[in-house]
């Protein structure tokens, strides 16, 4: 299973089904023989399929077909097929539902972003922010990579990005570019970033850091005209730098980010998407499975 383990598929059921599907059980349905279909209804990117696929089989559900995720889906594309019985697959239906329409619409949000920008440049990377629900994080990151959209940061863990919210404890930027040897030499093949906020200090800070040798910048909020002109002069004073850039980015400005010279956009934009819109149909099967 890529991101569902059968604990996480059970706390889901019992969720939603947490005494039986009194529905099925009163109409006495519960034994007929079943299929169910999962069709786009638009131009989405297809993604959820496998998860959709093992919420299905944890059930005891048949999987005949499925569309991989990242695939572009037209209008009636089935992207998901299963057989089985009826009381499984109406237990497994809203699930497996919510699951397809949020992802895919994810997947489609990023391919949107991704393309927006490279209609500008071409090759920039648009990277997912970490700002989505607790307990969402695989599911999340894996419908943006659908659509092309890598995430900027899976964690604490595994990566460097100083924000004001240390430099505060610290000392502000001077003392971190004054010490800047010391903390590399504690992660040795590390990128150390800062992120830096818009304001009259913007450029005195970045050239402060250009100069110490601090790996790469993340601007926060500033806008693209005053981007532009500061790229060209960081360069000039450290070419090794990368430079990010996030907040406020959207659909409608991500291209005007993308024309400054930054290496990869950060957005969290890529998780407000509205979902897809998937239809499913169950259809009564005669004879034996």
């Amino acid at each position: 299973m890529m991101l569902s383990d059968k604990a996480k598929i059970q706390e889901w059921y019992e969720e939603d089904v947490p005494y039986g599907d009194l529905t099925s059980e009163i109409l006495g349905i519960g034994q007929e023989k079943a299929r169910i279909l999962f069709r786009s209804r638009g131009e989405w990117v297809v993604s959820g399929t496998e998860i959709a696929g093992d919420v299905l089989e944890h059930a005891g559900i048949l999987v005949e077909s499925l569309i991989p995720s990242g695939q572009k889906g037209s209008p009636d594309l089935l992207i998901l097929s299963a057989r089985g019985p009826a009381a499984s697959i109406h237990k497994a239906w809203r699930i497996c539902l919510n699951l397809l329409e949020y992802s895919s619409g994810i997947a489609t949000k990023a391919s949107r972003l991704l393309d927006a920008a490279r209609l500008v440049k071409p090759g920039i990377c648009v990277n997912g922010t970490r700002k989505h629900l607790p307990g969402l994080r695989r599911f999340a990151t894996e419908a943006a990579k659908a659509g092309g959209v890598l995430p900027h940061r899976l964690g604490l863990s595994e990566s460097i990005l100083v924000f004001d919210q240390h430099l505060v404890l610290i000392g502000g930027i001077k003392t971190l570019a004054n010490r800047l040897v010391e903390f590399k030499s504690k992660v040795p093949g590390k990128n150390i970033l800062v992120e830096l906020k818009g304001g009259p200090s913007l450029e005195e800070e970045a050239c402060l850091l250009a100069r110490s040798g601090v790996d790469g910048l993340q601007f926060d909020k500033v806008r693209p005209e005053e981007l532009t002109g500061l790229l060209k002069k960081l360069r000039l004073e450290n070419p090794k730098m990368i430079f990010f850039v996030a907040g406020g980015i959207n659909e409608d400005n991500i291209g005007q980010y993308a024309a400054t010279g930054v290496d990869a956009i950060v957005t969290s934009a890529v998780y407000h998407a509205t979902p897809a819109d998937i239809g499913a149909q169950i259809i009564p099967l005669a004879g034996e499975f």
